[in-house]
């Protein structure tokens, strides 16, 4: 490969006191979602109640099909991937991927052997090399879903050998107190808890028809009527649309004053996203959310293809790269807000975006399910803020004992 120069590690070296290698990679594929079930990994759309779906290969697919979710990262089945890498001194950084196993095991038997005895402090030019040596297989997917959480790992032990916050790496004008937005289908509820904009995902779609489509605009009218005038009201659609029926629900939904419509089609129709950016107004359309890495990303900015862009930061390639995605957009006058920003690893990072924005956090619980794990994992937000401190690295520091706990299988 060409040689290029990192001024982030050169920047990170001048101010480091000592000096490490890499030593050791583990991983954990755990559950941070105690309502996911182990046993399954998707559930139907179109179903109002959370339930395990077996999946009979005997019986041929129809057009009738439903949407199928994959149940995201905070899901058992669909596998965060905790990573952590130690340096010859014992210092640990950690990471937060996906993928579970499949993850885990790219890491074991490939990944790992070109990061060990690496300075981590090099996190640029080793992402560069583990993306060539992964693309005849990866450039998508889970490999970069495992990749990130290397990635994530290696800016958590940057922090902390230069023994500063990983935003303070960045910029020294860092958004240490940060907006929230609340996801969940309880919009009323986090608006009475202080967040001054929710999202409410729509699980309706095509397979639904026009009971469904009713459904939709009876629930979005709902909620505006839930959260008053003043909240901005977002939706989330996952994938269950396509142009047609995302253009006749903007026309139905105009008196709602919907701040943003969010992944609605299709991933791959770069041409019907931007149709719908041309054509809705003044909802912003938005995607990126399973997007990976700048190439991903250039093609949604080439295709003029989205309002502003949702790079998740363990999924599209980690910190740097999310931060060069921002970059990016941000020269084309596209706001980057973080899919899960509402964690130590997003925050960090939307401290130092170009364009200031929100982060997002799954609304508060009213029945206060979510472990240990997960709290740990999701700092709590205060009167609708975040709050960043001066903790080095990403202030993650995770007990083996309490990832064992909740690891739900190993490889």
């Amino acid at each position: 490969m060409q040689s290029k120069e990192y001024n982030l590690a050169s920047a990170w070296k001048a101010r480091a006191k000592t000096r490490h290698t890499v030593a050791g990679i583990r991983t954990w594929h755990v559950n941070l979602n105690p309502r996911a079930m182990s046993s399954s990994g998707f559930a139907k759309g179109g179903e109002r109640h959370t339930r395990i779906h077996t999946v009979d290969l005997s019986q041929k697919p129809t057009s009738q099909t439903g949407h199928v979710d994959w149940r995201g990262p905070f899901a058992a089945q669909a596998g965060a991937l905790i990573v952590e890498i130690t340096t010859d001194k014992g210092l640990k950084g950690y990471g937060l991927g996906g993928g579970g196993l499949a993850g885990a095991l790219i890491i074991e038997k490939h990944l790992q052997q070109f990061v060990h005895g690496r300075d981590p402090l090099d996190v640029e030019e080793i992402w560069d090399r583990l993306y060539h040596i992964t693309s005849i297989y990866g450039r998508r997917g889970v490999v970069i879903y495992a990749l990130s959480g290397i990635e994530l790992a290696l800016v958590d032990l940057c922090g902390k050998i230069v023994d500063a916050p990983v935003y303070s790496l960045i910029t020294d004008t860092p958004l240490l107190k940060i907006p929230a937005y609340a996801t969940g289908g309880d919009v009323g509820y986090y608006a009475e808890n202080g967040f001054s904009a929710c999202k409410l995902p729509l699980r309706n779609g095509l397979a639904e028809g026009e009971d469904g489509f009713a459904e939709n605009m009876e629930m979005i009218h709902a909620a505006r009527d839930a959260v008053g005038v003043e909240t901005e009201l977002m939706t989330d659609i996952y994938l269950r649309w396509d142009v047609d029926y995302t253009l006749r629900f903007a026309e139905a939904a105009a008196d709602v004053n919907l701040k943003w419509i969010e992944e609605a089609i299709p991933l791959d129709d770069y041409a019907g996203m931007a149709q719908l950016v041309r054509e809705v107004q003044p909802a912003w359309v938005v995607s990126g959310e399973h997007e990976f890495t700048r190439y991903g990303f250039r093609e949604l900015l080439r295709w003029q293809a989205a309002d502003m862009i949702q790079p998740d930061i363990s999924w599209a390639g980690g910190f740097t790269e999310c931060l060069r995605i921002a970059r990016e957009a941000a020269a084309e006058d596209i706001p980057t807000w973080l899919h899960q920003a509402g964690t130590p690893w997003g925050l960090h990072l939307t401290a130092c975006l170009p364009i200031p924005c929100m982060a997002e956090t799954f609304g508060p619980s009213r029945d206060g399910v979510e472990n240990e794990l997960y709290r740990l994992l999701r700092p709590a937000t205060q009167d609708g803020f975040f709050s960043l401190n001066d903790a080095p690295g990403f202030g993650v520091d995770l007990d083996e004992a309490l990832l064992e706990a909740y690891t739900v299988d190993r490889l």
